[in-house]
């Protein structure tokens, strides 16, 4: 069983994701860091909640909590919309590169799997007119050349479409009109263009399997990029069996 750090646990995919590894055989230990206490989990043996403010820091006090851990799910994200591209790029590119670089030296030299949540139609080549893509793009290519150059670092960027959670919502927040709204479109996509939609329980299933495997790329398939490294959400659904 597997010791695994997750950020974004508050989130709509991160608390799916903390769902299924408090549910899972494969998972021993959850660390999650967070800003504010998880509503989630809470009083489960197996997750311990770190409230952590700075993401671009990790002191050794810090990563002492983590020893052991062998992956992270970084599921931490913002909308784009009406943001800086400075501080998207900060919350995007800047904390998860920081986390990468730590968590990489956890375990003198044992294999690190670190599983980043992008986006659909992410953009590493900058030339997407969409600033969030373009960021995610660049945090994709950051990563990858980290993966390159760090013999203990195995990363996956995993591109999921339209999130669906179905009827099991997790979200630590109101499900506002907008959540409703989602559902709606969510519900019509999966009769109409499943290929298009993300459900979250299968999403999170996938994630995990990633981050308790050997870390080695993923093979060549649909939707399979970067010799294995980035994955679609073509990809995504055919390992999850749709």
């Amino acid at each position: 069983m597997s010791h695994i750090i997750l950020t974004g646990a508050t989130g709509l995919a991160g608390s799916a994701i903390l769902h299924h590894c408090l549910n899972s055989p494969l998972v021993s230990r959850i660390s999650v860091l967070s800003r504010r206490a998880v509503e989630l989990g809470a009083g489960n043996e197996k997750l311990n909640c770190i409230i952590h403010k700075d993401f671009k820091s990790y002191p050794p006090e810090l990563l002492a909590q983590l020893q052991g851990a062998t992956a992270c799910i970084w599921a931490q994200g913002i909308s784009a919309v009406g943001m800086k591209e400075s501080d998207y790029t900060e919350i995007t590119v800047d904390y998860p590169i920081a986390a990468a670089q730590a968590f990489s030296t956890l375990n003198d030299g044992v294999p690190f799997n670190f599983i980043y949540v992008s986006g659909d139609r992410a953009d590493p080549s900058g030339k997407y007119p969409q600033m969030w893509a373009r960021v995610k793009g660049r945090a994709e290519s950051l990563l990858l050349e980290m993966n390159k150059k760090t013999p203990s670092l195995s990363v996956y960027n995993v591109r999921p479409s339209f999130m669906d959670h179905g009827d099991n919502w997790t979200a630590q927040r109101h499900r506002g009109v907008r959540d409703k709204t989602i559902k709606l479109v969510a519900a019509t996509l999966r009769l109409v263009i499943p290929s298009m939609v993300t459900p979250l329980d299968k999403f999170s299933e996938v994630l995990v399997s990633l981050a308790v495997d050997d870390g080695k790329p993923v093979p060549a398939g649909k939707g399979v990029l970067e010799g294995g490294r980035t994955l679609l959400n073509s990809a995504l659904r055919s390992m999850a069996g749709l």
